[in-house]
């Protein structure tokens, strides 16, 4: 199926299952900065296609939506991700127009899932130069949905980052499957086995309620066994804010994600942080992102 009827596709579906609206994908290489529940003042990098949504999963939480192409593999599609020239250019701008803000990260992340650049290692190498020129005090990170992370050019960028958010939303690969739905030859084992061997891995977890939901007990109780084999510095959890993918998804209350959090602290002893959202969700018109 070639990249149009594909992205046709894509469109018939959402026009026939998605009821909700989403928020819009990003338009260019930055974005932000802006207020992130989880980052502080975040300036955001998109080195996904503008024009779709390019990913390895389809979340049925996404707030962009239904993925156009989902794959593992970038090969027909290269010409569509952001050249590294433009990447500089852009983010050099944006870091000179903002010089005067605060800005406490710098993150990796946007319309689809960031390390699936054919050329993330040279991104990053080349915003961790420009991170050192204008905002020293600044962190570098990303937002994965951990899919790529037994790449081995992966592995080396997520190495040279001072931080590294990595998903899981479940602990086990069917609920995997339903929520995350991911794109042939991603595996939930592999996940699992190349984020035991990251260091200072942070993991983010969306907890959801509804049609699909991972907070019943044995999903928890999954969840927090494989918290205890990652063993990550810290994990975040948090539910829904903005419009989903799916409909008929619920949001799950602080009271729950709390007590998801001290069940899990008291289990493995990794310090689970709970993320809410500091005012209800208003939508706007080509709002930046926030996760």
């Amino acid at each position: 199926m070639s990249k149009i009827d594909l992205k046709t596709e894509s469109r018939r579906y959402r026009e026939r299952y998605l009821e909700m609206p989403t928020i819009p994908l990003q338009s260019g290489i930055t974005y932000g900065p802006v207020r992130s529940r989880r980052l502080g003042w975040s300036l955001g990098l998109n080195i996904s296609p503008i024009s779709y949504k390019f990913c390895s999963f389809n979340c049925v939480y996404c707030q962009y939506g239904g993925t156009t192409i989902c794959t593992i593999n970038t090969s027909d599609w290269r010409e569509d991700f952001p050249a590294l020239d433009d990447f500089e250019k852009a983010l050099e701008s944006a870091l000179r127009e903002h010089k005067d803000e605060e800005i406490n990260n710098i993150t990796f992340s946007g319309n689809g899932e960031p390390t699936l650049h054919p050329q993330f290692e040279e991104l990053v190498d080349i915003a961790k130069k420009l991170q050192r020129k204008y905002f020293p005090e600044a962190k570098l990170g990303v937002l994965s949905n951990s899919s790529t992370v037994t790449m081995e050019k992966v592995r080396r960028a997520l190495a040279k980052l001072d931080f590294r958010i990595m998903k899981l939303d479940t602990g086990g690969p069917e609920t995997f499957r339903k929520i995350n739905r991911p794109c042939p030859g991603v595996d939930y084992e592999a996940i699992l086995n190349g984020l035991k061997s990251l260091e200072n891995v942070t993991l983010q977890t969306m907890f959801i309620d509804g049609a699909i939901s991972n907070i019943g007990e044995q999903e928890v109780s999954e969840w927090l066994e494989r918290v205890g084999e990652i063993k990550p510095v810290k994990a975040q959890i948090y539910s829904l804010h903005r419009p989903t993918a799916t409909t008929s998804l619920g949001e799950v209350s602080a009271e729950k994600l709390e007590e998801i959090a001290a069940q899990t602290e008291e289990a493995t002893g990794v310090t689970v942080e709970v993320i809410i959202a500091s005012s209800p969700y208003r939508r706007r018109y080509n709002e930046p992102y926030r996760k």
